[in-house]
Parts: structure tokens; C-alpha cells; sequence
């Protein structure tokens, strides 16, 4: 089974994102809760006034699936539209491997052990 990533970021305008995280905070919570979800992270871009960075990591594609049927999922699109948002670039990954980045000796390596 490969885990899929979803990542991207949301824009509104030149709005301070703060509040609308804020208000995101249960929908986020909701979402933590919902089997298969691994990560579901929401963080204001500190370079780029008005941008929310979306991380999530899902434990297989039938477990993104649910999430986007899920009353979190339908919750959080109508929060957004209604907060203002003006545009997104949100793209999702399925992946094959993963490994941590430092290798037991503590170097940081690009390439994957079973390549």
C-alpha cells in the first residue's frame, strides 16, 4: 500500500491568514481524527502575507478518498470560499519509498538505499 501526499498552498488576497486558521482549527482536528490520516498540517506563510501552506499525508488512496467525501472535507471548502480565498496550487503524490533523509551515521544522503 503507498502513502499519498497532498501539498500545496492557498492564497487570500492580502488577508492575514491568522484568523482564518484559526477558525479552521476544528475542521483541522476533525480531519486528524478520520481513519488513515497521518499528517494534516496548515501553516501561514511567514514570506507571503495572505498564503496557507497545506500539508497532508494519508495512510493509502482509499483513505484520501473517504476524507474527501468526509463532512470535514465538505466543511472546509465552504470555510474557505467563504474566508475569501482567491486561488490554489494544491497537488497530491503517491509514494513508492520513503526513508529518512540522514542515514545512521548522521549524513544527509538524496538517494534511497533500495534504488
Amino acid at each position: 500500500m503507498s502513502k499519498v501526499i497532498i501539498s500545496g498552498f492557498i492564497d487570500f488576497g492580502d488577508k492575514d491568514v491568522t484568523p482564518i486558521l484559526q477558525g479552521a482549527r476544528e475542521l483541522i482536528e476533525m480531519t486528524y481524527d478520520e481513519p488513515g490520516c497521518i499528517h494534516y498540517v496548515w501553516s501561514a506563510d511567514v514570506l507571503r502575507p495572505g498564503r496557507v501552506w497545506v500539508y497532508e499525508e494519508w495512510q493509502s488512496v482509499e483513505t484520501l478518498a473517504a476524507h474527501l467525501v468526509a463532512d470535514s472535507y465538505l466543511r472546509m471548502s465552504g470555510y474557505l470560499a467563504q474566508s475569501g480565498l482567491t486561488g490554489a496550487t494544491v497537488n497530491k503524490y503517491l509514494i513508492a519509498t520513503d526513508e529518512p533523509v540522514y542515514d545512521a551515521t548522521g549524513v544527509a544522503r538524496a538517494e534511497f538505499s533500495n534504488r
